[in-house]
């Protein structure tokens, strides 16, 4: 079965064209695309395709995971104005079997075919055979997905909880709640668990302790984007509201894995994907995170049996669209 299998995020779409066969994926061609130097999916897909027009030829299936929510097979982009429809694009590029899915969906699709090697195990837990597995992931927003055992595989529920309120622990993390108060009505949880969300904590920091900020991050966030400039200071140790920002945002995110922990049961395990987490594994690794993420009280037992684990798989999300393509069901 010849597939094409797509990942369309804010700034970059990957396409991929591969031949499925005895369960196996052999990759006939592959493009990453700046996503904003196209007015529409359509032109990107019938730029990619007329440029590798042989691979192309006989298309079976085809699968497209979206950041944004779909609804009934239509999509709309966030952070871009596209809209794509399954059955338009079937018809206008003649694939017999067009799928839509979430970003997140796509990535719980590809959990099953990652090898040891993609994975940095933060917490090893008793791991229920064919139990509930739950993704989160922190990029330019916070993405979620719920993975079922059902008719003999897994099947993946999208999720917008990244939009759900977000919900302070402890006397730091409610003044930060107040100072976001400040400048966004609701606060959700992406307001802080995100690439963005860093950015807010560093602010929150900064009004908090102004005299602690060392010139030279002051210089750094002034001249490129305050978000990696404060994650390499952190990593490198060189300023203490760094310091403290990268720490505030990996307790909350492990109270946020915690909380999806629950809410799935996950058994199966906890999956950490997204674009953050692999620049700052080390330091997900440290404890903090999986104290904050066993943090629930009576569930604390509960908990501490679910692994937890981090993607450092920059592809997944690609993979689990092909994973979704190749299905028969």
């Amino acid at each position: 079965m010849k597939i094409l299998a797509g990942d369309i995020g804010g700034t970059k779409t990957i396409l991929q064209l591969a031949q499925y066969a005895n369960k196996e994926f052999l990759v006939l061609a592959e493009e990453r695309f700046e996503s904003g130097a196209f007015d529409t999916f359509d032109v990107l897909l019938a730029t990619f395709l007329e440029q590798y027009a042989a691979e192309a030829e006989g298309i079976e299936s085809a699968c497209i995971g979206v950041a944004g929510p779909v609804e009934q097979q239509l999509a709309k982009v966030t952070n871009l104005p596209w809209r794509l429809h399954a059955s338009e694009l079937a018809e206008k590029f003649s694939i017999p079997r067009v799928a839509l899915i979430n970003d997140f969906q796509a990535i719980g699709y590809g959990i099953d075919e990652l090898t040891d090697s993609d994975l940095v195990t933060l917490q090893a837990g008793e791991p229920v055979p064919h139990g509930v597995r739950a993704v989160i992931g922190a990029g330019t927003g916070v993405g979620h997905a719920i993975i079922a055992w059902c008719n003999h595989h897994y099947q993946v529920l999208s999720s917008e909880a990244g939009h759900s309120s977000f919900a302070p622990a402890d006397t730091l993390q409610r003044e930060l709640l107040a100072y976001l108060e400040t400048q966004f009505n609701p606060v959700s949880l992406e307001r802080v668990l995100s690439g963005p969300g860093i950015e807010n904590i560093f602010r929150f920091f900064c009004a908090r302790e102004p005299d602690t900020l060392t010139r030279e991050l002051d210089l750094d966030t002034r001249q490129q984007p305050v978000t990696p400039a404060v994650v390499n200071a952190a990593l490198a140790k060189q300023d203490p509201l760094a310091v403290k920002t990268l720490d505030l945002f990996i307790e909350v995110y492990g109270a946020a894995a915690g909380n999806l922990a629950l809410f799935a049961l996950a058994t199966g395990g906890v999956y950490i994907a997204g674009g953050i987490a692999p620049r700052i594994v080390d330091e997900l690794a440290r404890g903090s995170f999986i104290a904050a993420f066993n943090n629930k009280s009576k569930m604390q037992s509960l908990l501490s049996k679910i692994p937890v684990k981090v993607v450092n798989n920059a592809g997944v999300g690609l993979l689990g669209a092909a994973v979704y393509a190749a299905r028969s069901d």
